[in-house]
């Protein structure tokens, strides 16, 4: 059946299209644009060729948006590579709400659409901008966000998009947007439903015909109608297409077998090039300059045209309105191929000449990055000059439109660099910027570009491996990105060791993830050699580092983590580029010095620099780096027993990890989830475990296999099944090997527990002695109760009680009651069966309190089993505290709002909108029987969180 008619152009437009047999297409447009009234968002792609419908049913929705503030924005193939192109047409009518949002993100837009200087935004502090600035639109009406030919939107604005999709569910927005499936870049956006669009099926092509017949009469038979051999001659070549339909229909075609059917946009393109050469010859160089421009800026395109000499009468005149909009901003042209058609009729002279006159137009300070754009778009070969100018615009592009910004400027650089060192160094450079952006695989192109070039000095080499490794870090495999970067680290240490700080850590860190132990034998004698100054703020991240190493090969190194940051330990910054103190303040480094802090057993040290590090990443909207240090939050939390906290983290950096394109990272935060659960005894701990084991064995990452390891020998502990337990405690490391891996190391308290359990003392035994000699050096309060513990268990000769009192002694002086309540299960369990029930009912009664205190009721449930055993009756596992029962995402505002911060402030940390926040607020308040913060920060401090 024919669907509901949609004049899409005017009378006076250059063709009329009606949304014919698009039924369903259109019912599903209404649902979104229903739901998202009711304040329920969400958004579709439209998928399909040119001219099958897409822009028809954009404008459908455009114009049955009743009620909807409607932003608009097509993307354009010469802007395919330019940051945020798309995004500031889309926002351009809203810009004026800027001021209305908070500070840090009212500057990032700012900096991004050249209305102040500033700091580089994060792409992610982008998108949540955006997002606020939508929803704060939404506040006054629904929005509607209209982006036609959405394949040649630059890639930021894409990932923007993708960023707003995910967090829609409670705001009153709708995202539509239109694409090409096989053209630049991919538009299946996940969180947005896929609408394929195909051809018109007879009755509805023939409607489609007839309309057009009575609309232009005359043509090939008298009354304007095609005979019905024709109309299905036509269908045929068309395949449906509507906009080929119209465009075609009584021109002349091959009859059938004589060829292939016409390719339908190049046949489109030369249909609208006729009809545009027979109407408007004499503005076709206007129209080629407006094709060229992007900005849609008529002072622009007035400077530039005075340069060609080419008139531009007609832009104030209406020959042109069925070709243009002028929305009182920016010319815009009617329809997509139209634009494509008309700039790719101009040849590539031509096209030069225009860039090359758009550049000289852009004479402002904030076009800086589009006028070097426009040079790299005129130059021809290696045109050094250009490659300057658009280097020089890497940094303003960076602060304009982030790393993907920057990286198109230096990989456009590359290109017309005929020096082979100038061109390895901006290609390296490009491929840092994309990795900073998120596009790994475009990364490993550029990088794969930078390593053929020959004569790189070696500085970028050692750069270039580290890029790399970084990618493999984060998308490949971590052994890979180890192996990468092992042949430079003593270059590069002997080169500049305070530029290669990050990569020395980073070396450190995957040995510990990789279960490769020697690295730190390699590390401490390189570190040696590197004569480390205790007064040099900038040596105090390798300081750490070289203490860990030291410690690991069991050498003292004779200063504590905390002599090896001096000063800096005791106050360490957590805003600002710097304090004047030398302290690295990347997320990213600060995340490696608190895993180098943990492992000599500093963990208030540690704690600070994750925390600090956080803030810094969720202040400057660095979500790549919040991913990856969400990780190290989650695995200390669980350690210290805060459950939830834990989970929040993990599931936090799940998400994030996705939208930063680190697949490794969201696997490792999954495995720590796993654990989560497995130690809350709930029942999809298992198969969630089983899944990160799987793909963890796949990806090679040898730190979420230990996660998973570790998952499910805790289910078979608490359940009793120590044999199945300790074999999977066992599979972590190589227990073969001189030196003992770190992952495996960590799970031996869990391993003794099984081993002893199961009847296999001297292997429990064996295992007890290398866990004391990997401790030994470390000061930890947690680190020695839990060696005091292996050796209770293990204590064959009377001793075990004042292994465990030694043990509480040193839990009393840590921060972490799941193990404290552990060792006094254990405890509870050896006094029941020693038959010293009234000293076994103390410890176990606090062992289930200590275990529901942290959500932990599965060895709650077990605490109470010991317990009814020794004759304590009316035992049951009490209930989780209210914070225990509440979604991550909804615990995670709690405690902002412990803290005393804003439903705006809180929005902020969480990249989420103020709309958001509200909405799970309202949830909270009715699981807690609660009416205000006041109360609710109340429960926070009376109720400690899991």
């Amino acid at each position: 059946m024919p669907g509901r008619d949609l004049v899409v152009m005017g009378s006076g437009a250059f063709y009329a299209r009606r949304v014919l047999g698009r039924d369903g297409e259109i019912e599903q447009l209404e649902s979104l644009l229903r739901h998202a009234a009711e304040g329920r968002g969400g958004g579709v792609v439209l998928h399909g060729e040119p001219g099958i419908g897409k822009t028809a049913l954009l404008s459908y929705a455009e114009e049955h948006a009743t009620g909807f503030l409607v932003l608009r924005a097509v993307g354009v193939a010469p802007e395919a590579d330019l940051a945020y192109a798309a995004l500031h047409q889309l926002l351009l009518p809203a810009l004026g709400s800027i001021g209305d949002l908070p500070g840090p993100q009212a500057q990032a837009l700012h900096v991004l659409f050249g209305r102040a200087h500033g700091t580089a935004p994060d792409p992610f502090m982008v998108a949540l901008s955006a997002l606020s600035l939508l929803s704060l639109l939404a506040e006054e009406r629904p929005v509607l966000c209209v982006v036609d030919d959405a394949h040649w939107a630059d890639q930021p604005t894409l990932k923007t998009l993708a960023f707003v999709a995910r967090r829609l569910g409670d705001e009153p927005i709708a995202l539509a947007l239109a694409a090409r499936a096989d053209e630049g870049h991919a538009t299946d956006l996940p969180d947005l439903r896929r609408i394929p669009l195909m051809g018109l099926g007879k009755e509805a092509a023939t409607a489609l015909l007839d309309e057009r017949a009575g609309t232009k009469a005359g043509e090939r038979t008298g009354d304007g109608r095609l005979s019905e051999g024709e109309r299905q001659q036509l269908l045929a070549a068309t395949g449906g297409n509507p906009l080929a339909l119209l465009e075609l229909a009584g021109k002349e075609i091959p009859p059938d077998g004589t060829r292939e059917p016409p390719a339908m946009t190049d046949e489109l393109q030369r249909s609208f090039l006729a009809k545009i050469g027979a109407r408007h010859a004499e503005s076709l160089p206007l129209l080629q300059l407006i094709a060229a421009d992007g900005s849609g800026s008529v002072g622009t395109i007035e400077k530039a045209a005075a340069a060609l000499q080419v008139a531009t009468g007609p832009l104030h005149r209406a020959e042109l309105d069925e070709l243009l909009t002028y929305d009182g901003t920016r010319l815009v042209f009617r329809h997509p191929l139209i634009r494509s058609a008309i700039y790719h009729s101009a040849t590539a002279d031509r096209r030069a000449a225009i860039h090359r006159a758009l550049a000289t137009a852009l004479d402002a300070p904030a076009d800086q990055h589009r006028r070097a754009w426009h040079l790299g778009q005129a130059a021809v070969g290696h045109d050094e000059q250009a490659a300057e100018q658009l280097e020089r615009s890497a940094e303003q592009a960076a602060l304009r439109g982030g790393p993907a910004a920057a990286m198109a400027a230096l990989s456009r650089a590359a290109e017309l660099t005929a020096d082979g060192p100038r061109r390895g160094r901006r290609l390296w450079a490009a491929a840092l910027a994309a990795v900073q952006g998120g596009f790994t695989t475009t990364a490993g192109k550029l990088l794969d570009r930078a390593e053929r070039e020959p004569h790189l000095a070696e500085s970028d080499r050692i750069a270039l491996a580290a890029v790399r490794a970084t990618v493999a870090e984060f998308a490949g495999s971590p052994e890979d990105a180890m192996d990468l970067i092992r042949p430079w680290i003593p270059r590069a240490l002997r080169i500049d060791r305070h530029l290669f700080t990050p990569t020395v850590a980073m070396y450190g860190d995957l040995g510990f993830r990789t279960n490769r132990p020697w690295a730190w034998s390699e590390l401490a004698g390189w570190l040696d050699e590197a004569a480390l100054s205790p007064d040099d703020p900038q040596d105090a991240v390798l300081r750490l580092l070289h203490a860990a190493s030291l410690a690991r090969t069991g050498r003292d190194p004779g200063w504590t983590a905390r002599d090896a940051l001096g000063p800096w330990a005791r106050d360490l910054p957590g805003m600002g580029a710097s304090d004047g103190s030398g302290w690295p303040a990347d997320p990213v480094t600060m995340t490696l010095a608190g895993g180098i802090a943990r492992g000599l057993g500093a963990y208030e040290l540690s704690r600070r620099l994750y925390r600090d590090a956080g803030r810094r990443a969720r202040t400057t909207g660095s979500l790549g780096a919040l991913a990856w240090n969400l990780e190290y939050q989650a695995a200390d939390e669980i350690a210290r027993g805060r459950l939830g906290i834990a989970e929040s983290h993990a599931e936090e950096g799940c998400q994030f990890a996705a939208e930063a394109g680190q697949p490794n990272t969201a696997c490792r935060n999954r495995g720590l989830l796993a654990l989560c659960a497995a130690l809350r005894g709930r029942p999809e701990a298992a198969g969630l475990a089983a899944g990160v084991l799987a793909e963890a064995s796949e990806r090679g990452l040898a730190d979420a296999t230990a996660y998973a390891r570790r998952a499910l020998g805790l289910i078979d502990l608490v359940a009793g099944r120590h044999g199945e337990a300790a074999r999977h405690f066992a599979a972590v490391g190589d227990w073969a090997a001189d030196t003992p891996p770190d992952l495996a190391m960590a799970v031996v308290p869990d391993l003794v527990e099984a081993l002893v359990r199961a009847g296999e003392p001297d292997r429990a035994a064996a295992a007890t002695a290398r866990y004391a000699r990997w401790t030994e050096h470390t000061a930890a309060p947690e680190l020695g109760a839990l060696t005091a513990r292996c050796r209770a268990l293990t204590c064959a000769d009377g001793g075990a009680a004042d292994h465990y009192a030694e043990s509480l002694r040193l839990h009393a002086e840590s921060d972490s009651p799941l193990e404290r309540a552990r060792t006094e299960l254990l405890l509870g369990e050896q006094l029941r069966r020693d038959r010293r029930r009234s000293q076994a009912q103390r410890h176990l009664r606090g062992a289930a309190e200590d275990f529901r205190r942290v959500g932990a009721l599965a060895w709650a449930d077990r605490a109470l089993g010991e317990l009814r055993a020794t004759g304590e009756s009316g035992q049951r596992v009490p209930e989780a505290g209210t914070l225990s029962t509440l979604t991550p995402q909804e615990l995670r505002i709690t405690l902002a709002v412990g803290e005393g911060l804003s439903n705006r402030e809180i929005a902020a940390q969480l990249f989420l909108s103020p709309r958001t926040v509200d909405y799970h607020l309202r949830k909270v308040f009715q699981k807690a029987g609660i009416t205000s913060r006041a109360e609710l920060m109340r429960m926070v401090l009376a109720d400690a969180p899991a």
